[in-house]
């Protein structure tokens, strides 16, 4: 219950509903105390006078000693029950009134002393003492059910008039829903979709402004793509012909160095233009089935650390493409053994089936990585402290071209680590994958 209404409370019309009704609560007690503070002075000042005279003409009615003929008569005409005690007397208009002892009184206020007045179970009492004997009249909770009946009605009305104000407060605020959508969405990367909002007033400016800032902001990721494709295609003619350039040359130390610096930017830019085109939406996933185990053997038979790498794979058939999967799994490795240094122990991969998904786990015994530095890995560019010495290589595209090929594949990327003792990445995919590319 606690969780539900805490979920409700997330609302905006919920939490106006819950103020009007506190609004309301609170103006009905103000209105109910200060009836209460006017209507006492008239009660003593008029009703009372009235309600006291009245009971002296029935008990002169009655008479002295009292005719119960009479009472009972007058018991029965008039909303009262009688009841008398005294002198030996102890009679009843009704056998449900109980003794006069069995009730509590408070006296009513000067100079009514002699009266006094009890409520008992809904019913209100008033008792009246002639000499040794005591007169106890009994109200007809008729009179209080037809008042209930009218605060019943008066509360229906209210909880009517609550529901139709909700209904017009979430009408009314219907365009924040798809407001709140449209900017879920572009936290999440998809600028594509729209909301055409049809509001008015703040609402409508805020619908249009969030419409205008998801096109400018388009405009300036396209922007960005298409400089950084336009700048790796130009650079690749130029690294190509450097490259072909130092072969000619003698061997030497300063000339190994070199291709070595020319085979890093040739990976840089190929690493750019493959993420660049999966982020883009224009590289097609080339899926086919592939037996799992096998590609991952693949890639560690060639791998420049094969001899620190531990596997333990389950046979797994899945739709993959298989140059992105091992592009992938290459990338995973790097980074273990990169962070990890030659005397962390070993690397250990795990190909294991999930429900309807398989998954890939890569873990190494490394330095680690701090919890607050782990939902940034998988951006671009982005390297934690830890990785930021020029020995340890890369220019933070591996994460983030993983998890661009985990996404186009619908699958999912997540990372466990903690510093001294090592990072875990595991790679969740489906096995049963469909065409999502085309």
């Amino acid at each position: 219950m606690l969780g539900y209404l805490r979920s409700k409370w997330q609302s905006l019309v919920f939490r106006l509903l819950f103020y009007f009704l506190i609004s309301m609560l609170a103006l009905a007690i103000v209105l109910a105390v200060s009836f209460v503070q006017r209507l006492r002075p008239h009660v003593q000042n008029q009703v009372l006078p009235n309600v006291e005279r009245y009971v002296e003409y029935l008990l002169n009615d009655i008479g002295e000693p009292p005719d119960l003929v009479v009472a009972q008569r007058l018991a029965d005409e008039l909303p009262f029950e009688i009841r008398i005690e005294g002198q030996g007397m102890n009679w009843s208009s009704n056998p449900a009134l109980r003794p006069i002892s069995s009730y509590h009184f408070e006296a009513a206020p000067h100079p009514y002393e002699h009266v006094f007045f009890s409520h008992h179970r809904r019913k209100e009492l008033m008792l009246i003492q002639r000499q040794d004997i005591r007169y106890l009249f009994q109200v007809d909770d008729s009179i209080r059910r037809g008042s209930e009946r009218r605060h019943w009605l008066l509360f229906v009305f209210l909880g009517a008039l609550l529901l139709v104000l909700y209904l017009l407060i979430r009408r009314l605020l219907r365009p924040l829903t798809a407001i709140s959508e449209q900017v879920r969405r572009i936290g999440e990367g998809d600028l594509e979709q729209t909301v055409d909002i049809d509001a008015s007033g703040e609402l409508g400016r805020l619908a249009a402004g969030v419409k205008h800032m998801s096109q400018q902001i388009k405009y300036m990721l396209e922007g960005k793509s298409g400089l950084l494709l336009a700048i790796s295609h130009e650079l690749r003619s130029p690294l190509t012909r450097m490259r072909v350039n130092l072969e000619l040359l003698e061997e030497s130390e300063v000339r190994r160095k070199l291709i070595d610096d020319c085979c890093e930017m040739e990976n840089l830019l190929a690493a750019i233009l493959e993420s660049e085109k999966l982020a883009s939406g224009h590289a097609p996933l080339s899926l086919r089935s592939c037996q799992m185990s096998k590609l991952i053997e693949e890639v560690v038979a060639v791998h420049p650390c094969r001899e620190r790498i531990r596997s333990r794979l389950s046979e797994v058939e899945a739709g993959v493409d298989e140059l992105r999967f091992k592009l992938l799994l290459k990338n995973l490795l790097d980074n273990a053994c990169h962070y990890s240094g030659e005397d962390r122990g070993e690397i250990e991969i795990t190909l294991r089936v999930a429900d309807h998904a398989f998954l890939l786990e890569v873990s190494d015994q490394g330095v680690g990585i701090a919890a607050d530095e782990l939902p940034r890995l998988t951006e671009a560019f982005y390297r934690p402290d830890s990785a930021r010495q020029r020995g340890t290589g890369g220019y933070g595209l591996g994460l983030y071209l993983c998890r661009l090929i985990i996404e186009a594949h619908g699958g999912e990327l997540r990372i466990d680590s903690e510093p001294g003792k090592g990072t875990r990445v595991i790679v969740e995919l489906p096995l049963d994958n469909p065409e999502i590319l085309s």
